[in-house]
């Protein structure tokens, strides 16, 4: 039988791994609600990548433009409001951040941010985007897609999310009725 010696397994130990979830505390709709400060129901209309930085040191963010349909939470913003995110693909660059929402034009989401003191984020990354599609009766439905998100319940162990497993759906109306009733206590 062959040892492996023992500076082998301290260098499996040291070398670093692609991480491929970020770990953050859980939020369930109540907790979603009161951290956000602006929560409104939108289409995508546009989605840019840029470079703010120069080609030695790229700095990519993407602006994400919605159309507002409807605000549940905080002061409507107009019709059109345009939230940045860092992260992003432009000129051969890209900058991937697991469980940092990604948005499609034409795709019908709600969106929680929270205001940072400088500019909204959405909460709990990921956990503040409902994708909106149809359930086998045509009816709206919200779901979160908690993708490249490792989440850390009170008093347990962070959940790993993998790809393609959401969250139950909710029916879109009783999702504004719960951030409604959830504003209201």
């Amino acid at each position: 039988m062959r040892r492996v010696p023992a500076f082998m397994f301290l260098v499996l130990l040291l070398v670093p791994f692609p991480s491929t979830a970020t770990t953050v505390r859980y939020l369930d709709l109540d907790s979603l609600v009161g951290s956000s400060s602006l929560v409104f129901h939108a289409t995508v209309t546009q989605v840019q990548a840029s470079n703010q930085g120069t080609l030695k040191s790229p700095r990519i963010v993407t602006d994400v433009t919605f159309t507002v349909h409807r605000v549940l939470k905080g002061t409507n913003p107009g019709p059109a409001y345009t939230l940045r995110l860092v992260g992003g693909s432009v000129d051969g660059y890209t900058l991937a951040i697991p469980g940092q929402p990604r948005f499609r034009t034409g795709e019908e989401v709600v969106v929680f941010l929270e205001f940072t003191g400088i500019e909204h984020v959405v909460t709990g990354m990921s956990q503040g985007v409902f994708r909106v599609a149809k359930d086998a009766n045509d009816r709206p439905i919200a779901v979160r897609d908690l993708t490249g998100l490792s989440l850390v319940r009170p008093g347990g162990a962070p959940d790993q999310f993998e790809p393609g497993r959401p969250e139950e759906p909710l029916l879109l109306e009783e999702l504004f009725r719960r951030v409604n009733e959830s504003r209201a206590r």
